[in-house]
Parts: structure tokens; C-alpha cells; sequence
């Protein structure tokens, strides 16, 4: 039996994929409809265009990447994208007719169902996995079991423990929710991240974490104001009228999200105040009719200034895997938001995220059960991390306000260190979603710390130049004690 460990886009679509090849499969999910999935508001980014091309496309991710993308791993998602959108099609999902462009796309590649792909393409995956009798339950793991670096079974917080599984496939997103602003739902605490770390398992790139330029808080609702917005017209202006985006990169609201969302976060440092103008937008209520709901639902319509401020909204690092979604562990296997492919770099592209998840479900069949051939750790040295055996709770909500206070979208070196000792005071081997929560953060902050540098959306005061010669590579933890 296969176990897939989640219900986004990334688990389900390997469920739907692995069942169509008669391979036997069980999913188990905290929340059959949770997951940052229902709230990717953009699309898939593949190169279907006449004007565009597989090596356009590469051409772009590499550039956002700023210098980390894996070069290999972004041909190969690159060139399998325009089979995803096929696939994705011969299942029966529809598109929409136009093809959208986002921040770092040199084309119009964004494949997207109004403004709400993601909670269309989620719903219809769980319909489809539904019909063709897979099994999902809804539990969530606590622990792996491993013995001689290959998984043979694991524990759930229902008290279900099960051996000699064939594969287990991790698929439970990032940590994105880990900071006080976010885009995320309340299920992205990093949970895929932290027991494959306790497994053994390496991790790297945790320092890279996206922060979306444009969340809304209105009302208390937090709301993510999908960059197509920006593609289709919409600008930003300051308290003063100004439109100040452009004083900070040369493509204005279309700069890369690292870019943009400093931009943002300066203006408020230098006491103004943010807002997105939607009034460019020709048809509005029917290109973006998720934001036109959001915005009646709060009295607002297109003509009303929006505020806007920078959120966590995608975790780039997570446990490192090949193209096949292959970890360091045998037979354990990462894919989505939760996995790190190197496809992303330092700084991933708009509308990448979707096409990862969906490249690696997709291809699944090809790759479960054979040859096990691992990640390559040669473009980065693995820094072995004991786990303090004891120490005190701490609350999710602590969590994320410390995390946005020390390890936010500008850092510097003493904050990150007074996270760490934070951190390492804190009980990191327990099997609640707080200690999984803190155990991430806590490799973050230390991958965030040794990296002296700033490169992509990761930015440090103290060091705010790239350093090629020090940093043009991978920081990979692992737990000691393991091999």
C-alpha cells in the first residue's frame, strides 16, 4: 500500500495518478478540505503559447531564482509543464480561455480559472479521487518509523500505527502560516518538514521564505490580492498619492515579490501607509469575481483604495528530494510546497508553485518503487543539528510573532540569534502541531543566521549583498545521530 500524507493539489493528484496505474492507495489528511491549495488565487504557469517556449520559461525561473535554482530541475519542470495543463484536461478540469501574465514572467503562461485556481482545481481533484474510489481519512501522522534509512510505517494522533508500508508520499505543504502575516490557512505549521526532519531526513533552503506583497486585512479578514491583479492594471500608491514602485525596481508593480514586498514594507517604515488602485482593471468584476465578492462583502468596490501589506505566503525550502520527489530517506518521498527540488532558488517564480506540486503528483507512476537513486547533496554542505531533549511549550501565536519580529522580510544578525536561543530553549521532539511548528522555525531561523548574505527573499540588513563567493550554494540540516 501507498500512504499519501495530505489532500492538496500536490497529494491528490498523485492519488488520482497512482490509482489510474492500479497502484494501491490511502490518503490521510488533517482536513479533507484544508491546505493553502483552496487559496491559490493565480494559475499553473506552462508555456503553451505560440510566442513561448519551455527554455522561455526556464529563462525566467532562473532569473527570479537569483543564482540557487538547480538548473536540471528547472529544465525538467519546465518542459513537463505543457503535459500538466494536457493532463489536467484530459481528466475534464477547464481553464480559462486566457492566459494571464504575473511579476518575472517575460510571457502570458498562467493558465487559471477566474481568480480562484486553486480552490477549482482542488475541488475537482477530491470530486475525482472520490469517484475513482480512493480511500482518504482523516487523521494526521505524529511519527515515522524508520529503520536503516527506509521508511517502514508510521503513527497517527488517532492511535493508528501501521508497518510495512511499500512508499510513503509526504505532500502537507509548507509553514507559511508561522508568521503573523500570512496569506495561509491555519494547517500550514510545516508538519511534512518536521517529521521527516526527526526521521533523518535533510532539509534545506528553509531560509527562503516568499512573502506576498499584497495581503488586505479588512475587517479582520485576511484576504490575498492575487498578483494577477497587478498583471491586469492594478498599481500601488502611498498615503501621499504616489506611485512609488517604481523608485525601487524599473518594473514597478510587476517586480519580483522579494522586490516588491521590501518596497512595501519601507513605505510603512517611513510612516505611510499602502494601497492597492484597482480602477485600471477593464472588467473587473468578471476577470477577478473572488476579489469583486471579498470586496462587497466589506462594503468596498473597485473604486475604493484597498490597503495592502507584505505576508508569508510560500515556503521555498522543505525536505530536499530529486525531480522524482525521492528524500534522503528510501521510500519516503516529498512533493508540493513541502519538498525541495531547487526548481525555486531563492526566489520562486508566480504560478510555479501549482506546477510543481502538479508535475510531481502527475509523474508519480513513473517513479514509485524503482531504482532509488536520492537527492544530490553536492551543491551544499550538510550541517548536522542536535534536538534539545527537553524545554518548555511554546504557543503557535508566540511562534508567529516571533518569527515576524526577528525572522521577517528584512533580518539582521542579532535578531535571528535571540530567535534561535529562543528556540533552542523550546521542546522540539513532541508530536503537537506548536512543536512541529517551533522545530521549523527553529531550523529556519539557523539556515537564516549562517547565511551572511542577501539573495532573493532572503534579506539581511547587516549583509545586504550577495556574496557568490561564500553563498552560491545550499544549506542542508540534518538531525544528528543519523547517517
Amino acid at each position: 500500500m501507498i500512504y499519501i500524507i495530505g489532500s492538496g493539489i500536490a497529494g491528490l493528484s498523485a492519488a488520482i495518478s497512482l490509482k489510474m496505474s492500479n497502484y494501491p492507495v490511502t490518503v490521510i489528511t488533517k482536513r479533507i478540505h484544508g491546505g493553502s491549495s483552496y487559496e491559490s488565487r493565480g494559475g499553473i504557469a506552462a508555456a503553451t503559447a505560440p510566442d513561448d517556449s519551455p527554455e522561455l520559461h526556464a529563462r525566467d525561473t532562473i532569473a527570479v531564482g537569483d543564482g540557487l535554482c538547480d538548473v536540471k530541475s528547472v529544465d525538467y519542470f519546465t518542459r513537463e509543464a505543457p503535459g500538466v495543463i494536457e493532463t489536467l484536461e484530459k481528466w475534464g478540469f477547464e481553464f480559462d480561455e486566457d492566459l494571464r501574465l504575473e511579476a518575472g514572467h517575460s510571457r502570458r503562461r498562467v493558465h487559471h480559472r477566474t481568480d480562484s485556481t486553486g480552490m477549482f482545481l482542488a475541488n475537482f481533484l477530491l470530486e475525482l479521487a472520490t469517484k475513482l474510489g480512493i480511500n482518504i481519512v482523516e487523521d494526521r501522522v505524529v511519527a515515522l518509523k524508520v529503520r536503516d534509512n527506509a521508511v517502514k510505517g508510521f503513527v497517527t494522533a488517532g492511535g493508528v500505527s501501521v508497518e510495512d508500508v511499500d512508499s510513503v508520499i509526504l505532500a502537507t505543504g509548507g509553514y507559511a502560516y508561522l508568521w503573523s502575516y500570512t496569506s495561509n490557512p491555519r494547517d500550514n505549521t510545516g508538519d511534512s518538514i518536521a517529521l521527516a526532519f526527526r526521521a533523518g531526513a535533510v532539509v534545506g533552503d528553509l531560509e527562503f521564505v516568499q512573502f506576498h506583497p499584497t495581503v488586505t486585512i479588512v475587517g479582520g479578514e485576511s484576504f490575498l490580492l492575487t498578483e494577477t491583479l497587478r498583471g491586469e492594471g492594478a498599481v500601488l500608491i502611498n498615503d501621499r498619492g504616489e506611485r512609488f514602485a517604481f523608485k525601487y525596481h524599473e518594473k514597478g508593480e510587476l517586480a519580483p515579490r522579494d522586490v516588491l514586498s521590501r518596497a512595501i514594507y519601507n513605505e510603512y517604515r517611513l510612516g505611510r501607509r499602502v494601497y492597492m488602485d484597482l480602477k485600471p482593471i477593464d472588467d473587473f468584476e468578471v476577470k477577478f469575481p473572488l476579489v469583486n465578492e471579498f470586496l462587497r462583502r466589506h462594503g468596498l468596490t473597485k473604486n475604493d483604495l484597498i490597503p495592502v501589506v507584505p505576508g508569508a505566503h510560500y515556503s521555498i525550502g522543505g525536505v530536499r528530494v530529486n525531480i522524482k520527489g525521492e528524500s534522503t530517506i528510501r521510500g519516503l518521498y516529498v512533493i508540493g510546497e513541502a519538498a525541495d527540488t531547487g526548481l525555486h532558488g531563492a526566489n520562486r517564480l508566480a504560478s510555479n508553485s501549482l506546477l510543481e506540486a502538479l508535475v510531481m503528483g502527475i509523474n508519480m507512476p513513473f517513479y514509485i518503487g524503482e531504482g532509488w537513486e536520492g537527492p544530490d547533496l553536492s551543491d551544499g554542505e550538510v550541517l548536522g543539528i542536535k534536538l534539545p531533549g527537553n524545554g518548555r511549550e511554546v504557543s503557535l501565536e508566540e511562534i508567529r510573532k516571533f518569527n515576524w519580529d526577528y525572522l521577517g522580510i528584512v533580518r539582521d544578525g542579532d535578531g535571528l540569534s535571540r530567535l534561535v536561543s529562543i528556540y533552542e530553549g523550546a521542546y522540539l521532539m513532541g508530536f503537537d502541531e506548536w512543536s512541529n511548528a517551533a522545530l521549523v522555525s527553529y531550523l529556519t531561523a539557523k539556515a537564516a543566521l549562517m547565511r551572511e548574505e542577501s539573495r532573493g527573499s532572503h534579506y539581511r540588513v547587516d549583509y545586504p549583498e550577495k556574496d557568490d563567493a561564500r553563498f552560491r550554494r545550499r544549506i542542508y540540516l540534518r538531525v544528528v545521530g543519523h547517517d
